[in-house]
């Protein structure tokens, strides 16, 4: 019953929705002063007194970001580089902005990778296409099962994985898409390197597992720039089958729900953003570190800023976060946010949310590009027995 009642909650939440401008290159102030906004290549060409380099940015059909960020996969001491480009392939009018993350890494505690991040809109919003690719050299920590596990079951496990998830959607209403994927998961060379015997990890996490599946989403999207959004809202809901046909090691099944709305405070040139998904095992066997855990949600990994990644997993996950961002200079190119957020994992193989594990923190905005909308971010993240900071191009939702 409580199960039913929140994901009718989520779904009401998911489809409410308010309109508002969204401006390009200026603001407009309550006195009607037009007020020009300034990005990081601004102040570069200002400073190397380069000609007419602007002019040629806004004219170009593919705007590339790079910069230094941390990786969705690694843990403390890492050295990124992401690349982002953003472009569009149709009329901005009925087409969103289409991105592609590339983010190679290599940490001091012997971690390395490369990961990309494919989201292709066609002319229209008539197909999408929303890929996840990885392949990882991953020592990570784990802390067993359940919603309040102790800080002492820290477990070290060395292994690699590799990750290739391809949706395709096709666009049948004005923003609504529903469409077909396939999930590959492969975490091999798997071993248990440092424990605390009281520690209660089961014993599939050594060796290897592998999931292989179809999956099944349905898309409601009508931001037009998810690099930032402005307005709108997103919301999908995917449904994952996987089976020893299709080469996973057993049969098992997931849904993740995914909402996010966009209020935006027009004269502010403020957004208030909200967030919450629902992931859970449906039935079936599933490898230990598939199971839903923070910060690894499909498709952005970046939920639970201020908790440790993997610290609380289970057959069941809720979170939810609030973010106000705002501008600090009249010209759009320093910004801050604040956020709370708040994650619970359920008492394993249950539908049972008895511990809550909140978090809160606070960043910065540089405008990297003010046509792509792609900010800089540094957030601080805290929580009761974890901080960190965290570097990344574009909004963290």
């Amino acid at each position: 019953m409580k199960r039913n009642l929140l994901l009718l909650l989520l779904f009401l939440f998911a489809f409410f929705e308010v309109k508002a401008q969204d401006k390009d290159t200026y603001f407009i102030t309550p006195k009607n002063d037009t007020i020009i906004q300034k990005d990081g290549i601004d102040y570069l060409i200002q400073l190397f007194k380069i000609k007419k380099s602007q002019e040629k940015i806004q004219n170009k059909k593919v705007n590339f970001s790079f910069f230094p960020v941390d990786a969705r996969n690694a843990g403390d001491r890492v050295l990124v580089s992401s690349f982002n480009a953003t472009f569009l392939l149709g009329d901005k009018s009925n087409t969103n902005n289409s991105t592609v993350y590339l983010i190679p890494y290599i940490s001091f505690n012997n971690q390395y990778g490369i990961e990309l991040y494919p989201t292709i809109w066609l002319k229209e919003n008539s197909w999408n296409f929303v890929g996840e690719y990885f392949a990882l050299n991953f020592p990570q920590d784990t802390w067993g099962l359940g919603g309040n596990t102790s800080e002492n079951n820290e477990t070290l496990v060395d292994g690699k994985t590799i990750r290739f998830h391809q949706n395709v959607l096709k666009g049948i209403l004005p923003n609504f898409a529903i469409g077909l994927g396939y999930q590959y998961d492969e975490h091999h060379e798997l071993e248990i390197k440092e424990t605390n015997l009281d520690a209660d990890i089961p014993e599939t996490t050594t060796n290897k597992s592998t999931s292989s599946g179809l999956s099944f989403p349905i898309v409601y999207d009508n931001r037009k720039n998810i690099n930032n959004p402005q307005e709108g809202m997103y919301s999908s809901l995917t449904y994952l089958y996987n089976d020893p046909n299709l080469g996973s090691d057993t049969k098992w099944q997931s849904l993740f729900f995914d909402v996010r709305k966009y209020f935006p405070i027009p004269y502010a040139r403020s957004v208030l953003a909200l967030r919450s998904y629902y992931w859970t095992i449906l039935s079936g066997e599933t490898p230990y570190f598939d199971l839903p855990s923070t910060r690894s949600e499909p498709g952005t990994g970046s939920s639970s800023r201020g908790l440790q990644k993997n610290r609380y997993r289970s057959n069941a996950m809720i979170f939810f976060e609030s973010e106000y961002r705002f501008n600090i200079s009249p010209n759009g190119f320093f910004g801050g946010v604040v956020f709370a957020n708040t994650t619970s994992a359920s008492e394993y193989d249950t539908q049972h949310f008895k511990y809550w594990q909140p978090a809160v923190g606070a960043g910065i905005r540089l405008k990297f590009n003010k046509y792509t909308k792609v900010n800089v971010a540094f957030d601080f993240g805290i929580s009761k027995d974890y901080a960190s900071v965290y570097l990344k191009i574009g909004e963290v939702f």
